[in-house]
This record gives structure tokens, C-alpha cells and sequence, in this order.
């Protein structure tokens, strides 16, 4: 069934002709109540449950956003942000939840909206790509936006040209469910651009991107603005948006969010509030981080010797050999596509592969979507199917009580009867990391462990990580970080044109200096 045109698939890009309106010069007066029309989007008093009787996720929101604006909205993970995102493109309450106020669209209530009209408007990006495609091909998801909108020319050529921009030429007849999650990403932007909303809502649109790729994008993105289309953002992470970002505004529970925004120059000043809401504000705080200890004669918990991989009969990846010694933390760094979550895969035994690997115990693999590994109808019953597992001859009892000692470790035990899907993306990660940490694993297989969360959610992960390093785990983390990258590993390993070498430490801040953030400030 087709749906974009419900705003369950993305719709963004070239404005139309009616969206030539220069980006706004200012921030709008806090609770302007002036000509609708000059708003690209404005809520007034949101309140959001997931069912009826729950606690709001927030309540008695507002927020206005001019025309031509771009707008980055920030907060702790599990805040509110992507349900707000929601609301603003017409999701919800369509298809989740209850919502009480007024969303309106270049003047006009959403839910007044039809469905074409509403997408040609306003519509969203969402965090996590694999929830927004409906077709099977790159190609085909393409001409799919192309279609649903008209849109009156060449529909292969333009299809084409869009794909170029974002570099995706080589992935034209690519089935989708074989790429990457960067490469999704990538996608899913295109999709945007391919249809024409005047307006549109990214909720962390570089999550999964590598840093060329994110700087790339920026650009466009920012091209994009100049020529009328209005942006709001949900980031962590400010650095890519504070050169054309007009306003800032901290997501709360209730309350005008625009009382409370603020200019992107004013960031250094605010380091504190960005703080007190565990934010990032650059990289300083990886100050603190360090590689474990680890003897040179470390034994390996993991070799591989000539592992070679393939699309079909063709080789992607060719005669990779290595060792993770005992205890260690290893970064894998890589473009969108390189084959990072690919290979993990085959380490881990669930992906075919040539060659050998040899471990000395168990190997658990978080996956870069985590929702993609749960078994269980709830928290506590998906941490119980990895316990039971690795300690079958335990009691019910004894394994209860372990996995209600390990849920509160990880700040969970009070979502314990919660699905699993109910979970914040931080959350879910955390649930991730600990059902293969309950299994005893002597090796763990990250795959961007630390993607869209907030810096305090990133130091939780991290600690309760070191506290198991120390122990003697041995770690492989595939990131798209390369400043944590370069923090917290004691080897940083490239994958790049099909093959792994160890980046030297001059080669290594080389790497960085050329792909980190751009800076915050001072």
C-alpha cells in the first residue's frame, strides 16, 4: 500500500514555486500571535499520550517557526523529541497515541490537511530510515516520491540526478535491505529531496552517517535553506547545524519552547545549560576518556586469518587478517558502505564468509538497530532468554534475580514489564548491550553503540563498558565517532576499498582533524 503521501514516508526538497521567502533574519518574538501565514509551522498547547490514562510525554507545548528558519531542537535522550517530530508532521496522532492542541501548517490545522497537500507542506525524516522505505530498490524508492507527488518532468533523470547529489550512483539497482545504515540514510534523504515539502522535520539525520558524508550533507542541506525551505532539527550534536542554524531551542516537558530559544552564537555562553541537560557541546569531555591497559603479551580473544566476503560470487571484502588481544578496545572506522556492520556480522558466525576465525569464548553482537535482535515481549523476558541460554542449569530464581540486578545497573528495572519497543532509541541500546553482556560473552561486536544519543547516555554506555573491559572483555566497536574513536581504543582500525590497516597515531589525528565536528565555540 502506498503511503508517503500519509507523511509515513519522508517528503522534503526543492520548494516549489511559491517558497521563495528568505530565511528569517531573527527569532521571532516569544508567543507571537501574528499573522499565521508567516509560520512555516506552530503548535500551541501539545499535550501527547501513548494511550489514554498514561503520562504525557509532554504537556502544553508551544512552539512557532517562521518561514525559511532552521530551527535545531536539542534534549536528553527520551525527552520528548521525536514524539514532538511526530506531532509537527501530522504522525501522530494518525497513527499512535492522543494528542490534545492545535498543530498548524503555514497557517492552516493539520488535521484539515489532505494527504497530498499535507506532504507537499511539511514532512519528516525520520531517526531510524528502515521505518520509511516502502519499495525495494534504491531506483525504485526513488520514483516512488517522484510519482506520488507528479512530479511533471523526466522521472528517471531526475530519479538519477538526485542520486548523484548524495553520491549513491553505485547503488541505482541496490536492493535496500542490503545496505548499510549510512547508506539508508543517505537514501532516505534523497527520498526528501524528491518531493518537494516546503518544510522539513529531520529527526537526527546524521545518526548513521560517517563524517564526509554528514559535512556533505550539511551543505546541501544548507543550500537547500537558502532557497526557501524551512528546516527543524532534532540533533545531538550542534556542531554541522550552528553555521546556518537561525535559532536553538531546549526541548522541556511542558511550557513555549520558543520562550526559552536562543542564537547559535550564544552556544559557548550556555556551555553550563547544555551541561546540566547532559548535551554535547564539541569533544572536550572525551578528556577524561582512556584506552585500557593491556599487557603486550595479551593473548588473542579473537583471530581472524584471510576472511573474505562477498556480494553474490564477487569479493567485497578480501583476505582480512587480524587479532583483538584479550582486554582490548578496537575502533573500526570506514565510509557509509565500506562493510563495516558486514563484516561484524560474519565475526559473530551470522554471516557467511571464506577464511577463519578463531575466539575463546562466546561472541555477542549488538546491532546497529537493536530493535532487530529482541526476542522477547518484555525487558525483563528479553534479558531471561539470554540468561537461561548461557546458564541453563540455573533456577528460575536465581536467573530472575540476576536479571533484575542487571536492569537496574543499566537503568532499566523500572521499564522491566515494558515491550521492548516501547523503549527510547538510548534505552533500547542499553537493553542491546546488556542481553549480550548477560550472556558472559568474552568478545563484544559493537556496531555504532553510541549513535544519536546525548553525551550523558554516551558516558553511561561507555563506563558500564569499561567496567566489563576491565574484567578482560574484549571490544570491537564499528563507529562513525572517530574523536571517540581515537579516545577510547588501544588500535584504530580503517576498512576502506575492501581491505583493514591499522591507522599509526600521526595517521590517526590525521583522520580525525579532517572528519571531526566543526567546533562549538570557544
Amino acid at each position: 500500500m502506498a503511503v508517503r503521501m500519509s507523511n509515513a514516508k519522508v517528503a522534503s526538497g526543492m520548494p516549489g514555486a511559491d517558497a521563495s521567502v528568505e530565511p528569517s533574519a531573527g527569532v521571532p518574538a516569544p508567543g507571537a500571535a501574528s499573522d499565521a501565514s508567516h509560520y512555516a509551522l506552530s503548535c500551541r498547547d501539545l499535550t501527547f499520550r501513548y494511550a489514554e490514562g498514561e503520562v504525557p510525554v509532554f504537556e502544553h507545548v508551544s512552539l512557532s517557526v517562521r518561514r525559511g528558519e532552521v530551527v535545531l531542537v536539542m534534549g536528553p535522550s527520551g525527552c520528548g523529541k521525536s514524539t514532538l517530530a511526530y506531532c509537527l508532521a501530522g504522525l501522530y496522532p494518525d497513527y499512535a497515541g492522543a494528542l490534545e492542541g492545535v498543530v498548524q501548517v503555514e497557517g492552516k490545522p493539520i488535521d484539515q490537511m489532505g494527504p497530498q497537500e499535507r506532504s507537499q507542506a511539511v514532512s519528516i525524516l525520520f531517526q531510524n530510515p528502515d521505518n520509511q522505505f516502502c519499495m525495494d530498490t534504491v531506483l525504485h524508492e526513488v520514483l516512488f516520491a517522484l510519482e506520488n507527488v507528479d512530479w511533471p518532468g523526466d522521472l528517471q533523470a531526475r530519479a538519477r540526478e538526485l542520486l548523484s547529489m548524495a553520491g549513491l550512483n553505485g547503488y541505482i539497482n541496490s536492493p535496500i535491505h542490503t545496505l548499510s545504515g549510512g547508506t539508508k540514510q543517505k537514501l532516505a534523504l534523497v527520498t526528501a529531496l524528491a518531493t518537494g515539502a516546503r518544510t522539513l522535520v529531520l529527526d537526527e539525520p546524521f545518526a548513521n552517517l560517517d563524517p564526509l558524508s554528514c559535512k556533505r550533507l550539511a551543505r546541501e542541506l544548507e543550500q537547500l535553506n537558502r532557497r526557501g525551505v524551512t528546516l527543524v532539527v532534532v540533533d545531538h550534536k550542534p556542531g554541522w547545524w550552528l553555521p546556518f542554524c537561525t535559532r536553538i531551542v531546549f526541548m522541556e516537558r511542558e511550557g513555549d519552547l520558543g520562550e526559552r530559544s536562543f542564537a547559535p552564537a550564544e552556544v559557548p555562553a550556555r556551555r553550563k545549560e547544555f551541561a546540566d541537560r547532559g548535551l554535547f557541546v564539541g569533544s572536550t569531555w572525551l578528556a577524561d576518556v582512556h584506552p585500557p591497559q593491556v599487557s603486550p603479551d595479551a593473548p588473542a580473544a579473537l583471530a581472524a586469518d584471510g576472511v573474505t566476503l562477498r556480494h553474490g560470487r564477487v569479493p567485497f571484502l578480501r583476505g582480512l587478517s587480524f587479532s583483538l588481544s584479550r582486554g582490548s578496545v578496537t575502533s573500526l572506522v570506514g565510509e557509509c558502505g565500506s562493510g563495516k556492520s558486514t563484516l561484524l556480522t560474519a565475526l559473530a558466525g551470522a554471516g557467511r564468509y571464506t577464511g577463519s576465525v578463531k575466539t575463546t569464548g562466546r561472541v555477542g553482537l549488538v546491532f546497529q538497530n537493536p530493535r532487530f535482535q529482541f526476542l522477547a515481549l518484555t525487558v525483563l523476558d528479553e534479558v531471561l532468554v539470554t540468561l537461561r541460554a548461557s546458564r541453563p542449569e540455573a533456577s528460575d530464581e536465581e536467573l530472575a534475580a540476576e536479571a533484575h540486578e542487571l536492569l537496574e545497573e543499566f537503568g532499566l528495572d523500572s521499564r522491566a514489564a515494558a515491550s521492548p519497543y516501547e523503549l527510547s532509541q538510548g534505552q533500547q541500546r542499553r537493553l542491546a548491550l546488556l542481553s549480550m553482556l548477560a550472556a558472559d560473552c568474552e568478545v563484544l561486536l559493537l556496531d555504532e553503540p553510541t549513535y544519536a544519543q546525548d553525551e550523558r547516555s554516551t558516558r553511561f554506555i561507555l563506563d558500564l563498558l569499561m567496567k566489563r573491559v576491565e574484567r578482560g572483555l574484549t571490544v570491537l566497536i564499528a563507529t562513525h565517532d572517530v574523536e571517540l574513536a581515537r579516545a577510547i581504543s588501544n588500535r584504530v582500525i580503517l576498512l576502506a576499498d575492501g581491505s583493514l590497516r591499522t591507522l599509526e597515531p600521526a595517521e590517526l589525528d590525521r583522520y580525525v582533524e579532517e572528519r571531526k565536528e566543526p567546533s562549538c565555540g570557544a
